[in-house]
């Protein structure tokens, strides 16, 4: 029984078959180029090998016997540092967070001053860049930075900060308004 295809079908069996030819062709460059690759290997697998060093011989340290004695010892401090758990600086826990308490200070920026009814108001900008007004008593960053005073070019902040030995002690930080591009 002798099949006729429509004259689309011999144009697209035409097609297939043209467009296999040089990928056939292609493939069989490829087969030529792994004898030259073996070659090379062989070549460089009859090369004598090298010579490689020993590992140089470790000398043992010296064995130290510590003794305790009237000197300091090696684990305390140099200096004996007094505690400043009394000296009355201890932030507020119990007062409620502000917005700006949820970001550190270098991811707040300052965007300008605005006056209104004789008060001065910063404008802040968080790191999730919502604008916050901000005046003098109110509190930003993440070490209980109060705010001390407003200028038309920064923020001064009072923080409470770890001493390091069990203590608080306050600190000054700054704000300022970086001039636009």
């Amino acid at each position: 029984m002798k099949r006729t295809y429509p004259e689309n079908g011999k144009k697209h069996a035409y097609k297939l078959l043209l467009g296999m030819l040089p990928l056939t062709l292609l493939l069989s460059g490829c087969a030529n180029s792994i004898g030259d690759l073996k070659h090379e290997v062989d070549q460089i697998m009859t090369r004598p090998g090298g010579k490689i060093e020993p590992i140089p011989e470790m000398k043992p340290l010296p064995k130290y016997a510590y003794v305790e004695s009237k000197n300091r010892t090696p684990f305390a401090p140099a200096v004996t540092q007094t505690s400043n758990k009394n000296n009355g600086i201890s932030p507020d826990v119990n007062r409620p967070k502000e917005p700006l308490e949820m970001y550190p200070l270098d991811a707040l920026a300052m965007k300008g001053v605005i006056q209104r009814q004789g008060k001065t108001f910063a404008l802040v900008r968080d790191g999730d860049g919502v604008i916050h007004e901000i005046q003098v008593g109110n509190y930003m960053g993440l070490d209980y930075g109060k705010v001390t005073s407003i200028t038309t070019d920064k923020i001064t902040l009072e923080e409470i900060v770890p001493d390091g030995q069990g203590g608080w002690r306050k600190q000054t930080a700054i704000v300022q308004q970086k001039a636009t591009q």
